[in-house]
């Protein structure tokens, strides 16, 4: 534990002592004490040549007082003189005795010899002034050779006082020029020191700086042993570049990186936009799985692929399609069937499979187990789905292990969510397809049966009463019955005529009006009635289906006057209102709405009309005509709501 102390005591010692700011400190006071103690004994020697220039000027006064008073013992002169004189003269020695000029600097210059005083106080009470009192009392001056010696005594002392001073004088001399040279020297040690410790440093971090900023992220800067200070700026600095070069290191692998995975992610856009380009046109289903293996091989790394379509009436899984598969394991899938039941959970599962040991047993013996070929090591299954409903698998097999990135497996999946799509709408068009020619059909069949069988039933009728006419070689009922049949045969021709029309219709090359006037033509040609056309309001644009069903439905209800109505005028009022309404009207004998009731049920041709209808969101309905148009006659109505005209938009 004292070691522990003492070692921390001595770094943080050493650590004060090289630190920058204590270094300038302790120089600033060692100087200031220096000078300071120069000019303190500087003072003390002006203070000692002081009190010398004092005691030598009181030696001349007491020099001065002597004369005096040996002038002042004549009886001519005051009596006061000589007392003034005496007592001035004896404090101006008892001022020298007592030292009170100099008193207290005797440690630094010694007092002058003190026999030398006491001679002169000797001298002065032993001989001088009873030679004055004597010269007093009787009236005469002393002679100066009788106090000489006294003056000489001063004087002698006058020389010791001023010798001193001499060499006090010599000393202030020396400390002042002292005191100039270390003023002199002490800014050069400041400035090397400062040049060492501050400037140098400075220079040595600028350096650093500007290496930096032009781009240098490895330059770097000494800084030691010139204190703590710059030490830990130079220290913080080489930290920042050393980080900064790492951050731009790493900065550089990043973008790299992120380059990387930018480009990976244009390349795998440019394939998912291949594959739906290509999945977008119209192929059969056995082409689009051909082009998508195609694809698959020139965007992936397999060594090969497969395509396995659900068939719904089988519960199996079938190949559609591969590429670069063996031949044997072609064969094999394409004489094979995989049951549904053994891939149920790949084909429902949210993830791709990867083939492995841990794969379910009848997965692993259907795709692996089995394979005579051995030069795949590694196979994934991907899903062909659209939405939630599960359409196949599609296959990829690589000739050594792989292991795919999630981006790269969600890549896949992607392109398997497009033929998905592709597939179940190839299939949905199908069978919509199949779906409209059983319409079509059924339609062609409803008008068939509803126009020509009819008539067919008739012409057998007549044909039996023509037998019969000839058995009973009846020339009349001969005659009436070839008539009756000659009639039925032209209606019967008219009605397959009126039948390919009403299916050779291409609406989509004409507009609403053009086709409509088409149907009415055809209609006056065939009658030589002439239809009135009366139209009101703005044509709302029809869908081609919606075009297509009105024109029938107006066919079928001119068919309807020219066959049952003996009309003598036609009248169609067409109104493209917020609903749009096409009414057909006839001045012909009319129809009883009980009968109507009743044919409603088996009337094949009405049926038809209120089929079309009902495929486009209109109703058909059949009543006698409005009297403000024709006294007597049929009127057929269709209407198409506003809201189904948007629909259709």
């Amino acid at each position: 534990m004292a070691a522990t102390e003492t070692f921390s005591l001595r770094e943080r010692f050493a650590e004060m002592a090289g630190s920058l700011s204590n270094r300038l400190l302790t120089l600033t006071a060692l100087w200031v004490t220096f000078i300071g103690l120069l000019l303190a004994y500087t003072v003390v020697l002006g203070w000692q040549l002081e009190a010398g220039s004092t005691a030598i000027n009181r030696l001349e006064n007491m020099k001065t007082l002597v004369y005096r008073l040996n002038v002042s013992v004549d009886r001519a002169s005051a009596p006061t003189n000589y007392d003034i004189a005496l007592r001035q003269f004896v404090d101006e020695l008892r001022h020298l005795e007592s030292g009170d000029d100099w008193q207290g600097f005797d440690l630094i210059i010694p007092k002058p010899d003190p026999s030398q005083i006491q001679d002169i106080n000797n001298a002065w009470l032993g001989h001088i002034l009873p030679l004055f009192t004597q010269a007093k009392e009787s009236g005469r001056a002393v002679s100066s050779v009788k106090f000489g010696y006294f003056i000489d005594k001063m004087e002698a002392l006058q020389k010791t006082i001023q010798k001193s001073r001499q060499s006090l004088y010599w000393q202030q001399r020396w400390i002042q020029l002292a005191v100039i040279v270390l003023a002199i020297g002490s800014l050069f040690v400041i400035m090397a020191l400062l040049l060492r410790w501050v400037i140098r440093p400075i220079e040595r971090l600028g350096e650093g700086i500007a290496a930096v900023t032009r781009g240098n992220l490895r330059a770097r800067v000494d800084l030691s042993g010139v204190g703590c200070e710059f030490q830990q700026i130079g220290s913080g600095f080489n930290a920042m570049a050393e980080r900064l070069e790492g951050l731009v290191d790493n900065l550089e692998e990043k973008v790299a990186e992120k380059t990387a995975a930018v480009e990976e992610k244009n390349r795998n856009l440019a394939q998912l936009y291949e594959f739906s380009s290509y999945l977008s046109r119209q192929h059969s289903v056995d082409e689009m799985c051909e082009g998508f293996t195609s694809r698959l091989m020139r965007f992936t790394s397999a060594g090969a692929c497969a395509v396995f379509l659900v068939n719904a009436k089988t519960q199996c899984l079938e190949l559609a399609a591969a590429n670069d598969l063996p031949e044997t394991l072609f064969a094999r899938w394409t004489a094979e069937k995989l049951p549904i039941e053994a891939f149920h959970d790949v084909i429902t599962g949210e993830l791709p499979v990867k083939v492995t040991p841990e794969t379910p047993r009848d997965v692993l013996a259907l795709l692996r187990e089995r394979t005579e070929v051995r030069r795949f090591k590694s196979l994934y299954l991907f899903h062909v789905r659209n939405g939630s409903k599960d359409i196949g698998i599609f296959a990829l097999y690589y000739g050594g292990p792989t292991a795919l990135s999630g981006q790269q497996m969600r890549l896949y999946e992607s392109f398997g969510a497009h033929l998905g799509v592709a597939v179940d709408n190839v299939r949905l068009i199908e069978r919509d397809q199949q779906y409209a020619v059983v319409q079509e059909r059924t339609l062609m069949a409803q008008g068939l049966h509803d126009s020509i069988a009819q008539s067919l039933s008739f012409l057998n009728l007549q044909v039996q009463l023509l037998v019969s006419g000839l058995k009973s070689h009846d020339e009349g009922l001969v005659n009436d019955t070839v008539s009756q049949i000659k009639t039925g045969v032209q209606e019967c021709y008219e009605d397959v005529r009126e039948l390919l029309l009403n299916f050779r219709e291409r609406l989509h090359k004409e507009d609403f009006s053009t086709a409509l006037h088409t149907a009415i033509e055809r209609f006056e040609l065939q009658t030589k009635l002439k239809a009135e056309i009366v139209s009101r309001g703005r044509d709302p644009g029809l869908s081609d289906k919606a075009q297509l069903q009105v024109i029938f439905i107006v066919q079928e209800a001119l068919a309807n006057i020219r066959k049952h109505s003996q009309a003598t005028a036609v009248r169609i009022e067409i109104d493209f209102g917020r609903d749009f309404n096409v009414t057909v009207m006839d001045n012909g004998v009319g129809i009883n709405t009980v009968i109507l009731a009743e044919k409603s049920k088996r009337h094949v041709g009405m049926n038809i009309m209120r089929e079309r209808a009902e495929k486009i969101g209109a109703t058909v309905e059949i009543g006698p005509v409005d009297a403000a148009v024709f006294p007597h006659g049929t009127a057929v109505r269709l209407s198409i709501p506003e809201a189904r005209l948007r629909e259709a938009h």
